[in-house]
């Protein structure tokens, strides 16, 4: 099932290379020949579906689609630049709290959310039923807690860390106005005795 613009949640990706057979390089060789292809794996969330497309011919796909307004043109971007990561041997980017970070669940409901392709506290906030469902028992009130901690987040908690930051700066203009105070202090003196000698 292709994407469309209307998910919650965009689809999770991963990307692979394989070597596979070039038959007419074969043919002609006499002896098989291979080339390496990229390969995204696509798996909408919360589905154990997996879809595998050539990436070249996907990305060629996403911008007809976009041009057609049924894909958003920020999760292309998005996959490009995951895409670019992984070519470039680095880890793709995940938008949102990891759930690996996520401190309110065991290690049992991170493997089962890794496993659904929830990977994110935020995918987690926006599950639809289905993943709700294979989540099992406590399901709703997981989604529930991770929708909470978001909103503490962006609420209070935002503006602690906002707080926090302000006091850090604070105490580092006072440090800076207290070396300042002390070199004009210092020259002050140097221009008192240079005054009183030459007097």
């Amino acid at each position: 099932m292709q994407p469309s613009i209307n998910d919650a949640r965009p689809p999770y990706v991963t990307f692979e290379r394989r070597a596979v057979e070039d038959r007419e390089a074969s043919i002609k060789a006499g002896m098989p020949r291979f080339q390496d292809l990229d390969y995204a794996i696509i798996t909408p969330a919360g589905s154990k579906d997996r879809i595998e497309r050539l990436v070249s011919e996907w990305f060629e796909q996403l911008k007809k689609e976009i041009q057609a307004g049924r894909f958003p043109q920020a999760w292309f971007d998005a996959y490009k630049g995951a895409f670019t990561a992984w070519k470039e041997g680095r880890e793709l980017p995940e938008h949102g709290q990891s759930i690996m970070n996520w401190p309110i669940v065991t290690p049992s409901q991170t493997k089962l959310l890794l496993d659904l392709q929830v990977r994110t506290v935020e995918a987690l906030a926006e599950a639809n039923e289905e993943t709700i469902n294979r989540l099992g028992m406590g399901g709703r009130a997981l989604k529930q807690q991770a929708v909470d901690y978001l909103k503490a987040a962006n609420g209070t908690g935002k503006l602690v860390s906002q707080l926090n930051a302000m006091r850090e700066e604070n105490e580092g203009l006072k440090a800076a106005q207290v070396k300042l105070l002390e070199s004009v202090a210092q020259l002050k003196a140097k221009v008192d005795a240079l005054s009183t000698t030459t007097v």
